[in-house]
């Protein structure tokens, strides 16, 4: 590389953050090159040194390298040092207060707070009253904040269930932090996440559903008693002939959480193993499997996808919605497993014998 850096030529901090507005493509990569290298691996003294110059410059009223700066910092900054968290809390929010809700540096800017909040647990406290901050794009960075703290996130969830009434961006942030979060408090999640699967579509729909079904199988597989969700079945069924594949999925494999089916039930996801989907044909298989109910035709449907005849796509979509699914429940699809195992190759023969190895 013939640069000054290359040559021996030593920049300071502020220098190489004048390089991260350069026109030239070359200049910019070697500045963030460098100062992430400075970040990362130079003396504490020189870490707080780098880290104090990028805070003050994303802070910075008309600073144009914002998103750098945010790169460089959920990156590299790793731990916060405690006596910066004050200054980058507050030059998070000077930049986050002119994004829009959907912005990508939304991502890291989200990112930068977390880490602050896990070594200065005090941060997190003094960010409470941003969950109704009138900027979207603050919200919504809330509650990526919360998804990211894990169990010290608990004393926030109600704010965070109160995002699900939030504008779209926000409410989408907000059921991505549940999908981590929700089993921190099931009793009080489940409900909220069974409205939204009631009531919503597209993108909403799906995160509700992936959240659910999260929750639901962590507390299965834990021994945890699940909360009494009486139309939880009603809801899924009308999810279950929404137009996109992956809602379909999700709807079919939570239908096989619920445990015993309605007549109903079993009816439509009888009718959905002719799915054109691959992946929800197979889904629905399982939960019927799973459910109790009466389950040759969806065996039949599952030896076919998993046999060396089908395709790779075929096999790949009945070995992951096996796979998701609780060994101890899957006891009546054993014979048919181990015929399909003697004749399989590769990979999917490596998969059918390690199940058939947890099964009961």
């Amino acid at each position: 590389m013939s640069s000054e850096r290359s040559k021996g030529r030593v920049r300071t901090v502020e220098e190489w953050l004048g390089r991260l507005s350069s026109r030239d493509v070359g200049a910019r990569e070697e500045a963030q090159s460098a100062l992430e290298e400075l970040l990362v691996s130079g003396a504490p003294e020189s870490r707080e040194r780098t880290a104090r110059a990028l805070l003050e410059e994303l802070g910075r009223p008309g600073t144009s390298v914002v998103e750098p700066l945010l790169f460089l910092l959920q990156r590299g900054w790793w731990p916060p040092q405690a006596g910066l968290t004050g200054l980058a809390v507050q030059s998070v929010l000077a930049v986050l207060t002119r994004m829009e809700a959907d912005a990508p540096a939304l991502e890291n800017a989200a990112s930068v707070l977390a880490g602050v909040c896990r070594v200065d647990p005090f941060q997190l406290a003094a960010l409470d009253g941003l969950f109704q901050h009138p900027k979207a794009s603050v919200r919504g960075a809330m509650a990526r904040v919360v998804g990211r703290l894990g169990t010290a996130a608990a004393s926030e969830l109600r704010q965070l269930l109160a995002l699900l009434e939030d504008e779209e961006p926000v409410a989408l942030s907000a059921l991505e932090s549940l999908a981590a979060l929700a089993p921190l408090a099931p009793d009080l999640t489940a409900p909220r996440l069974l409205e939204q699967v009631a009531r919503s579509d597209g993108a909403r729909l799906y995160l509700a559903l992936v959240s659910l079904r999260g929750l639901l199988e962590e507390l299965n597989g834990e021994a945890r008693p699940a909360p009494a969700l009486p139309d939880l079945e009603s809801a899924l069924l009308r999810t279950l002939s929404a137009p996109e594949a992956p809602i379909r999925q999700e709807a079919a494999a939570l239908l096989g959480l619920c445990g015993p089916l309605s007549p109903e039930a079993i009816a439509a996801l009888r009718e959905h193993l002719r799915d054109e989907s691959p992946h929800v044909a197979a889904r629905s298989a399982v939960a019927l499997v799973r459910s109790g109910a009466p389950a040759a035709e969806a065996l039949f449907l599952l030896k076919g996808q998993l046999g060396p005849a089908a395709s790779r796509e075929l096999q790949e979509a009945a070995v992951a919605a096996l796979e998701e699914a609780d060994p101890a429940r899957l006891g009546r699809a054993r014979g048919m497993l181990e015929t399909v195992a003697r004749d399989a190759a590769g990979l999917t023969r490596e998969a059918l014998f390690e199940l058939l190895g947890q099964l009961p």
